[in-house]
C-alpha cells in the first residue's frame, strides 16, 4: 500500500498491490496517469532528505536553502512552512501600500 497525490486534483488515494503498476487517477474528470515506480521514488527521496534535515518545499518538495526564499523548482515564495505565489503576495503588498497611503491622507485632512 501507498498513498499517492495527484498533482492535477490534489487528491490523494491508496494505492494497493492488486492495482495495476501504471494507471490513471481514480478522480473523476483528472487525466493523470500514476506510475508507482516513479511515485516509490520520489517518496524515498523525500524521506532520505527529511532524514538528512533537509529543508523542503511545502509546494513541490524539493530542496530549498532557508525557509525563506524563493524555490527554484516551482518559482513560489516560501515562508516558514507555507508557500505563496509571487502574484499574490504582490498583490497583497499593493493593496497594503494603498491602504496605508489612504490613512495618511485622511489623517492630514483631519
Amino acid at each position: 500500500m501507498m498513498k499517492i497525490e495527484c498533482p492535477e486534483c490534489k487528491r490523494s488515494f491508496i494505492w494497493t498491490d492488486d492495482m495495476s503498476m501504471t494507471g490513471k487517477c481514480p478522480s473523476s474528470g483528472c487525466d493523470w496517469r500514476y506510475d508507482v515506480r516513479e511515485q516509490l521514488k520520489s517518496n524515498v527521496d523525500k524521506k532520505i532528505l527529511a532524514a538528512q534535515n533537509a529543508i523542503l518545499c511545502p509546494t513541490c518538495g524539493k530542496p530549498i536553502s532557508s525557509r525563506l526564499t524563493l524555490c527554484k523548482n516551482c518559482g513560489r515564495l516560501v515562508v516558514g512552512k507555507r508557500s505563496f505565489e509571487k502574484k499574490k503576495i504582490f498583490m497583497v503588498v499593493v493593496f497594503v501600500l494603498l491602504f496605508i497611503s489612504l490613512i495618511v491622507r485622511l489623517y492630514n485632512i483631519f
